[in-house]
């Protein structure tokens, strides 16, 4: 097997991003890319190439929007930038929402969120090594995030 099934996958969707301003759309296809090269897919054929980069862009790009909501930045081109925090500020944070996760989830909700949010394992890979369904694996990762989002936030009040 090649991996020129993906490479024709990415210049097809590249392509399709190009009739737009879709610059984020680029990045997330350019991300999406890198991670599949570089990871251990290697797909059998254009079709299967085309669905499993067009699902990993889907996902980076829903990322970016997220970070892009949740940390607006401003054009260059105005005079009034949005600082960054302090790293001792990101530091505190992280280091909090670290506790709250040793100490707020159960095992289970600690071990889904981690494979998911940092391995970047899909839905059906955690529920078929957990011998789960998939659904209940989106829920409790549902579950995991709020419990950590509705604890910092009382934290912070």
């Amino acid at each position: 097997m090649s991996r020129n099934f993906l490479i024709g996958a990415y210049q097809k969707l590249q392509q399709r991003l190009r009739h737009g301003d879709f610059h984020s759309g680029e990045d997330a296809l350019n991300d999406a890319f890198c991670q599949l090269w570089a990871g251990p897919y290697d797909p059998a054929s254009a079709t299967e190439g085309e669905k499993l980069l067009s699902t990993a862009t889907h996902r980076r790009q829903i990322s970016i929007w997220r970070k892009e909501r949740t940390h607006p930045q401003i054009s260059l081109d105005n005079t009034n930038i949005v600082q960054s925090p302090p790293d001792t500020d990101a530091q505190e944070t992280f280091q909090q929402i670290k506790l709250l996760i040793e100490n707020q989830l159960t095992p289970l909700q600690k071990e889904i969120l981690t494979r998911h949010d940092i391995n970047d394992e899909t839905y059906k890979q955690i529920a078929e090594s957990l011998k789960m369904q998939e659904a209940a694996v989106r829920m409790q990762l549902s579950r995991a995030r709020n419990i950590i989002r509705e604890t910092y936030k009382k934290t912070k009040k």
